[in-house]
Order: structure tokens, then sequence, then C-alpha cells
């Protein structure tokens, strides 16, 4: 264990060379190479900005918002505000929100929800003009973006008072898929604790590299890629998620020249690189040097997972390298991981036994490298997450909060531990609304099975009909399958969660409008379990809400679908005098 306490501690060690040479990697899209910044030079030019905080009154608690394209600049500021003692919180730039307005609209929103507005740290080649419509109570510091160049540097932090493991470190962002969006205190120690955890997890040693293009306002970039390397002292080669999306190549090459051993991704981004890289570029790579490719942050889809290691297999990809694993903001990021010397594994579920404390019927298990025959036929595929970490508990539990017990049986997972946050930000006068306990309650419906925790659903999307359970994510894909687009393009939500006998409605988005003739075929190869929805709505666009990270909004949907806003060309309605006569027609053709 690291006699680090805080980051301050890790930075302060960075200052005094006892990383070495070892730093960031910057890709830089114009020389198409990467630019090397040592973490001693990152950490004395953070704390020299970290002083600039200070002396505008920045520091003791006083929150810093940094709203910068360029990774550079957004640690150099991040670091720059926890040396000062103020608590950063990195925001999610323009075209993560939507538009320029999105991102003023929350700097709004969180620069008047604390006692003293806060500091907003921008970079000083930023493009947009948003910063003119701020309010004047909130003071702007800009921030050079390029790593080259004459930089001030101090050799030590610049607040009087270090910090002590249960201070605030910074706040991070939720990723908002299931409410309006918050904020979590993550602790010095949280943090430590859970780098600690993982790296002892899956067995690291002191040779590791790591790369990502994971945006730095996610926990799963700032504390899976950004700080776990630091902490560490793992060299990080460091993209944008522009730079991936752009041309998703640069990731994997960078893996196989720089030869990093450590990557993470959500399910898209593996999927993503299935899609749009060539057999031929996939051929000329070599991926062998990778011990941990580690998945999570949103549902594990086998056939993503069958996809890339089929695709990848010639780059030296195995099965054996993926490493499931489950987190979120709450608990810092990772809590539950996959261990290499078990392989992880799916689990087939029959959806219509899953339900708060009722016993899972598995209708078939299978490890990765045997997931070539794909999903049984009305089967829910759920991947495994392995086992707690170090210093952190996972259990189950039923509606009234009892404890669930039993192999097997489904109940919502409630974590505790080290890595816990200190809680979510509150209101003025209340800073931190604390978890009681260090425990949270997920809201997320798993099961444990042979000891591993498998993740089944949000328990929002699940929908109940009749007595029976149907899952959100397994309606949509069968959907998606049925109209032939990504299962990302296709949203289920119920009108209303409070009525059971509300419409269930489909949003399918990236779809033309269908001829009738079209419609009929829809209707009478509708699979089973998709009977229960009452419509079905078009749009050619991107329309579904989604989160900074991606992840689809359903309560949103509902919201918008209930006031009239949600946008859409065509309405399928769906009906069983409407779905006879389709299957009529068909039969007689």
């Amino acid at each position: 264990m690291s006699p680090d306490s805080t980051l301050v501690d890790v930075l302060a060690r960075c200052a005094d060379g006892g990383r070495g040479s070892a730093g960031l990697h910057l890709w830089n899209t114009a020389s198409r190479g990467y630019d090397h910044v040592s973490y001693a030079d990152l950490a004395r030019r953070s704390f020299a900005f970290g002083a600039r905080l200070a002396n505008q009154g920045c520091g003791d608690g006083t929150v810093c918002l940094i709203a910068c394209h360029s990774p550079y600049a957004t640690l150099v500021a991040f670091y720059g505000a926890i040396s000062a003692a103020a608590v950063p919180m990195i925001l999610p730039m323009p075209k993560a929100l939507g538009s320029h307005q999105a991102l003023v609209e929350r700097i709004r929103y969180w620069g008047f929800k604390f006692s003293q507005p806060p500091v907003l740290v921008l970079e000083s080649g930023l493009k947009e003009k948003f910063h003119s419509e701020l309010p004047p109570e909130i003071a702007t510091i800009r921030l050079s973006d390029s790593p080259s160049g004459s930089w001030d540097v101090m050799d030590q932090p610049p607040a009087e008072r270090p910090p002590r493991s249960a201070d605030i470190a910074f706040f991070q962002t939720t990723s908002s898929s299931t409410g309006d969006h918050k904020a979590v205190a993550i602790a010095h120690g949280n943090v430590l604790s859970n780098v600690h955890g993982i790296k002892a997890a899956v067995d690291m040693d002191e040779t590791e590299k790591m790369i990502s293009w994971l945006p730095l306002f996610h926990d799963m970039g700032l504390v899976g890629a950004v700080l776990f390397s630091l902490c560490h002292g793992y060299p990080l080669h460091l993209m944008t998620p522009t730079q991936f999306i752009k041309r998703p190549l640069l990731w994997l090459r960078g893996i196989s020249d720089a030869r990093c051993t450590i990557t993470t991704a959500p399910n898209f981004g593996y999927d993503y690189c299935c899609r749009l890289i060539s057999d031929k570029d996939a051929g000329a790579l070599d991926l062998t040097c990778v011990k941990h490719f580690f998945i999570g942050a949103e549902p594990i889809r086998e056939s993503t997972l069958r996809g890339f290691c089929n695709k990848f297999s010639v780059a030296g990809v195995g099965h054996d390298r993926i490493r499931p694993a489950y987190g979120l903001a709450e608990s810092t990021i990772i809590t539950t991981i996959s261990r290499p010397q078990t392989p992880a594994r799916f689990a087939y579920l029959d959806p219509g036994s899953i339900g708060l404390n009722q016993p899972v019927r598995v209708i078939e298990t299978r490890r990765f490298d045997a997931l070539d025959d794909g999903v049984p036929a009305g089967a829910v595929a759920v991947c495994t997450a392995g086992t707690a970490i170090a210093d952190m508990a996972v259990m189950l539990v039923d509606d009234k909060g009892s404890p669930v017990t039993g192999d097997g049986y489904a109940g919502e997972i409630v974590i505790n531990g080290g890595s816990v946050a200190l809680g979510y930000v509150g209101d003025e006068g209340e800073p931190v609304d604390r978890f009681r306990d260090r425990t949270v309650a997920t809201g997320d419906l798993g099961v444990v099975m042979d000891g591993e925790l498998f993740i089944i659903e949000r328990i929002k999307n699940v929908i109940i009909r009749s007595g029976e359970n149907f899952l959100v994510s397994a309606l949509e894909q069968r959907l998606a399958d049925l109209f032939g687009v990504s299962h990302d393009n296709v949203a289920v939500f119920e009108s209303d969660i409070h009525n059971p006998a509300s419409d269930i409605v489909v949003l399918v988005e990236k779809q033309a409008e269908l001829a009738e003739d079209q419609v009929e075929r829809i209707l009478a190869n509708l699979p089973s379990e998709t009977l229960l929805i009452d419509c079905i709505l078009l749009h050619r666009a991107r329309t579904i809400p989604r989160t900074t990270s991606g992840k689809k909004r359903h309560f949103y949907c509902r919201r918008l679908y209930n006031s009239g806003e949600l946008p859409f060309q065509q309405r399928i309605a769906v009906t069983p005098d409407r779905i006879a006569a389709a299957l009529k027609k068909t039969n007689a053709e």
C-alpha cells in the first residue's frame, strides 16, 4: 500500500521526481504524434496554477468549475485546484451536452448552488463565446491548452493546510441516466482506496502502461484512467473522445505502438471498433501486449464481446483478457471486477422469472471463449461483474430493504465500503448530503451466482404487466433486430410508471417512415414478448435523449412524450386487431 493518504501527497511525490520520466502522452492531431509531459512537470505546473487560483480567492473549499476541451488544460486546472484546497468539478463541453447553451445552463446551475460563487476555468484557445452569457458573479480564469512552451512552476502545493484523507477532493457529476443531474462528493481517501483495490484485484505490477480516450468529466475517464495511472505512476496515453470517434483506429493503434497493457471503455467503444475498423487494419495491429481490456459503465452485450474478440483475434486479442466491471460515481468508480484467474461468463436468464427476491431461472451459462452460438431463444444474456474489490462489500435487498438470501435470488444492489463517496452535493447550508454508514442503494437489479455478481437491469427499467417482468434492454434488442438498427437507436418506456395500465411506447431513431405494407410486415413479425407495446414512434434523426456519457434517458423520453415534445415523424398504433389483420394478410401472401 502506498504511504500517500491524499491526492496532494501523490502530486507532491510526483513533483519531487518520484515517478521518474513517467507521465502523460497527449495525442496531437496536428503533428500526428503524442506530446509527452512528465508527472513531475505536470505537478509543478499544477501547483503554480493552484497559486493563481488561491490569489483569486479560490481555495479553502471554494468550488472550481472547469470547462476545457483540452485534456492537458483540464488536468492542470484539476490538480491545481486540489493543491490549493479548492474543490474542482469538471464539466462536459458543448459537444457532449448538445449545445453551448446547455453548458451555460449547467454553469448557472452549479454557479449558484453553493454559499459562495465558484471560479470558472476556461482554456485560452476556447472558440465558443458562451462565457459572455455568464453572470458576473462567476469569475473566470484563462489557462493555456498547450503542454509546450513556458510554464510557471512551483515545487510545493500552495495550500497552507494539507488536506486529510476524509476531506473532499472533487465533485464528480453523475451520468443522469435516471434523473436530473447530480454531483457526488469524492474524498481523497475514496480515490486511493479504489485505485489500490483495482490494482490488487487483477494482480498488476509496476510496469503497466495505460491508454484512454474517455472523457475526463466522466468517472471512468477521470478516476478509472487518469487518477489510476497517476497514483500508480503508470504512463498514460491520452486522446479525446472526439479524436476517437473520428478515427477509432487511433485507440487500438496507440495500444499496439506504445505496447500498452491496460485500457478501458464502455460497451459502445468496443462495438464502435468492430463496426468501423477494417479487417485489413485489424490485421496490422499487435494487441498481444494488453493484459486487461476493462469494460463497464453500461450494459455489456454478448454480441459486442463476441464480435470484438472474433474480429481482433488476428491481432492477439483473447477472451481471457476481457475484464467486466461494475461501478458508479457513488463508489468513486469500481465496485466489483472480474478476476484474471476466474474466466468471465454470461448467464442466460428466463426473463419471466426476474423479480425482487425471486429465484432467477438460469437457462444456460457460457464462458467468454464459448460465445459463438448466440443467445438461446427467449433468454436474456447478463454478464458477470466479478467480485468486490478490497474494502468494498456488495449485498442484495428486496423492496423493503431486507437482505435477499440464497444464491440465485434477484435483488437491488447495495454497496458499502471505503470507496463509497461522502454523499451527494446538497443545497446551501448543507454542502454534502452524506451517505449513511458509507452505504448506497444503487437502484440496479442484480443476482449473485457462485459468488459472482451479475447485473440484470436498472430497477426502473423493468416493466411489469399481469405479474410478468419484462426487461427494457431485452425488448429494445428484439425490436432493434426487427427494424435492422442498433439497440442504441431504440428506447422503450412506460408513459406513466405509476399506472400499471399505461401505454408502453417504443421510439426508433434513424428510421425512415414506412409504407403501409412495411408497417404490416413489422406488426406481423413482432416477437411475442413485444406484443405488450402500444405504439411505435419513428424518427429519421438521432432523437433519443441521452446523458453526456451516451446512456439513454428513459425517464426523459417519458417526460417529453407526456408533454408532447418528443419528436417523431410517424406513429404506428399497435393493437391486437391490427396485429391480427397483419398476420392474416402476411399468411395469405
